[in-house]
């Protein structure tokens, strides 16, 4: 009896722990980011966006053949994911490297003059809310050997500022 009473709270004490762990605020709000597109970005970021535009990310998924755009192991790399109605978002747009827009892109968050005024705060409250600040680690997701036959050696450190070659301004 003894032994199934300690099997049971060890049971429980796991259940509890499993059960904060998956509702805990943190999981929670990577769950609930969804992707919203460039379009909404560009509303606040023109130079940002116009020099994308330009770059090979702009256009990544054409690259694909009719072929390739059907292969889930292509269009991982070459789209940004879909929607919240699922539709798909080609190209590598800003929420591929940046993560998903929905609750970052709130002016209460992005308000460029909230910016200016307080920066650390803002940025703080945006990467609470999804924001993504690119790393290697996130660029070589997708650039690596593996599975590309059109691979090219990858240097982040050469490559990092041509992805939108725009230099930020002030506060963002």
């Amino acid at each position: 009896m003894r032994k199934l009473t300690v099997i049971l709270l060890a049971l429980a004490a796991a259940s509890f722990l499993l059960a904060g762990t998956v509702f805990s605020g943190e999981t929670a709000k990577k769950a609930k980011h969804e992707y919203v597109g460039a379009k909404k970005c560009k509303t606040c970021h023109k130079d940002k966006h116009a020099a994308w535009s330009e770059t090979g990310h702009a256009k990544a998924f054409s690259l694909l053949s009719e072929e390739e755009q059907k292969k889930p192991e292509c269009v991982k790399c070459h789209s940004t994911g879909t929607k919240a109605d699922g539709t798909l978002i080609e190209n590598v747009e800003c929420e591929a490297c940046h993560g998903p827009g929905s609750d970052y892109k709130s002016p209460k968050i992005m308000s460029k003059k909230k910016w200016k005024a307080d920066p650390e705060t803002h940025k703080k409250m945006a990467l609470e809310a999804g924001l993504v600040m690119p790393t290697e680690e996130v660029c070589v997701k997708c650039h690596t050997k593996e599975g590309n036959a059109n691979f090219k050696e990858f240097k982040f450190a050469e490559r990092k500022d041509k992805v939108h070659p725009v230099k930020a301004k002030e506060g963002k």
